[in-house]
């Protein structure tokens, strides 16, 4: 039988979008939860050995004790060896005073099942006559300038077994760190210290790219359920199997049920009122946090079409911020209201209405035509 890992990490329980009202909040962090009891239990469906979580499990070092209780309620049911935990940048260890991981002990100290990684020594198991060497490399601080990799190289490895590597930060090549302020890391180091594979984390996209195959000796799990319209896959961990201190198959695994979708569109007619009706009943409105970003110019007509579908969209989503900036279409009327026939004003908006190759210029000067009159 293959040796079996479910690979997480940058859980981030308990954080706080405060950009968002109460209910998507409360939306938002539930899931964080309910995302990680479905990974839990796929990893049991799927008979895994070890679950790994390299790092940010929670959001902060202070993050708040019930927060700290439920996770550990949920890791517990995991059926495998071992539970192995690993403080990341976001809730790092520095020492036996780290509050996140003193209340994290108290909590877990009943279940045998959870281990948490805060020493950089290799921690080794059994598993069907296999050696399974881990070498975890916890994040001391937020934030530092070098890899926390280093101890590796002066250690003995044991050839005879499958050697896994479990770290937290940036990969050059990978993710996005000018300043090298995240434990910084690159392939080349990676590959000499000699390991079978590394899991890790602290970038939110998964690596390798594709969602299947057999040949990758770094893993990014990527975030398990989404936290903003950044991030644009539905959430992400590895389910490895490895055999003959080789990785046999890499799959990836999506825990995730909320999606965030950002639309942004510019409305100028009817047709454009009927697409953004047609974007949004595309959508599942149970699982999705809307944002809409919607400007334009319509008639009044159109916005009275416009407002009604507005409500329709605001009463379908749980989870729906609006931003609107639409504007009333000029026309004749409104020229004819504002300018008396003839003025300069009135000719130079009428021209403009009548060239439909630009219908944003007639709009574009009767507002600087406004702001020069109140001068």
């Amino acid at each position: 039988m293959p040796i079996r890992i479910v690979h997480t990490a940058d859980n981030h329980i308990g954080m706080p979008f405060r950009q968002h009202d109460d209910k998507t909040r409360e939306r938002l962090l539930e899931e964080r939860f309910t995302a990680l009891e479905r990974l839990i239990r796929e990893a049991n469906e799927n008979h895994a050995d070890f679950f790994v979580i390299s790092g940010d499990l929670f959001d902060s070092t202070r993050v708040k004790n019930v927060y700290i209780e439920r996770t550990v309620d949920v890791l517990r049911h995991f059926t495998g060896n071992s539970v192995l935990v690993l403080p990341g940048n976001h809730d790092f260890y520095s020492g036996e005073d780290t509050e996140v991981w003193k209340r994290f002990r108290k909590a877990s100290s009943e279940f045998s099942n959870i281990e948490l990684l805060v020493t950089p020594a290799t921690v080794s198991f059994d598993v069907g006559g296999e050696t399974v060497q881990f070498f975890p490399c916890p994040c001391p601080s937020k934030t530092g300038k070098e890899p926390v990799t280093g101890w590796i190289h002066s250690v003995d490895h044991n050839l005879a077994a499958l050697r896994v590597g479990i770290a937290h930060g940036n990969v050059e090549g990978l993710g996005l760190d000018a300043d090298d302020r995240y434990f910084t890391m690159t392939m080349p180091d990676l590959e000499a210290l000699g390991l079978t594979t590394w899991l890790l984390g602290h970038i939110h996209v998964p690596f390798p790219t594709t969602s299947l195959g057999c040949d990758s000796q770094l893993f990014m799990a990527g975030i398990h359920t989404p936290d903003s319209v950044r991030c644009r896959h539905i959430g992400s961990a590895w389910l490895l199997d490895f055999e003959e201190l080789r990785l046999k198959q890499y799959k990836q695994l999506h825990p995730g049920r909320l999606q965030f979708i950002r639309i942004e569109q510019n409305l100028h007619s009817g047709h454009d009122i009927s697409k953004l009706q047609q974007t949004c009943n595309a959508l599942d409105p149970d699982h999705v946090i809307l944002d809409l970003k919607l400007s334009g110019q319509l008639s009044s007509d159109e916005q009275i079409t416009f407002n009604q579908l507005v409500g329709e969209i605001e009463d379908a989503f749980q989870s729906c911020s609006l931003t609107v900036n639409v504007k009333r279409k000029i026309d004749e009327d409104i020229i004819g209201t504002h300018y008396p026939q003839g003025t300069l004003a009135e000719q130079l908006l009428s021209n403009l209405l009548a060239d439909k190759d630009h219908p944003n210029d007639v709009a574009l000067a009767h507002d600087l035509i406004k702001e020069i009159s109140k001068e």
